[in-house]
């Protein structure tokens, strides 16, 4: 595997390890039982999301089913404020704070993208910044049908 996708590779397992520690952590931070699911359940996909790069980084890049369709960022969480902190957060700071975490990974991605040399390079940053996106996405969908009756 080229270089610079190993370390793109690398640095993709390394975030998602250091999040699920993020939410491990802060589930001792809170008393709130729906924040306390939520970090839970956010943790377990950290997990999935550090295996599943670890797996294409031994398989290679040609196995990896990539998801082509259009993500629309909800842009929810840009105009939120809180979250700041998961210390004693109910479930809507969680998810705030959840939501820009993955607001910050698509724009680090994005940015990643940017700095690579190697067209293979490129679209691994581009595939993992959408990947983000539809985790956004997916806080984003909910943090509106709880706090503001969305379907």
């Amino acid at each position: 595997m080229p270089d610079e996708l190993s370390e793109v590779l690398d640095t993709a397992i390394y975030k998602e390890i250091a999040s699920q520690a993020v939410y491990e952590a802060a589930q001792q931070k809170t008393d709130d039982p729906g924040a306390k699911a939520l970090l839970k359940e956010l943790a377990r996909q950290e997990v999935r999301h550090a295996e599943k790069l670890k797996e294409l980084k031994q398989k290679g890049l040609a196995e990896q089913p990539w998801h082509q369709d259009e993500i629309a960022d909800l842009k929810i969480s840009n105009y939120l404020t809180g979250g700041d902190t998961l210390e004693g957060a109910g479930l809507q700071d969680t998810l705030i704070f959840a939501m820009k975490r993955e607001e910050e990974s698509v724009d680090f991605y994005r940015r990643m993208m940017g700095m690579m040399r190697e067209e293979a390079a490129r679209q691994l940053c581009a595939n993992l910044a959408d990947e983000e996106l539809g985790h956004k996405k997916r806080l984003e969908t909910l943090y509106d049908q709880l706090f503001y009756g969305g379907e």
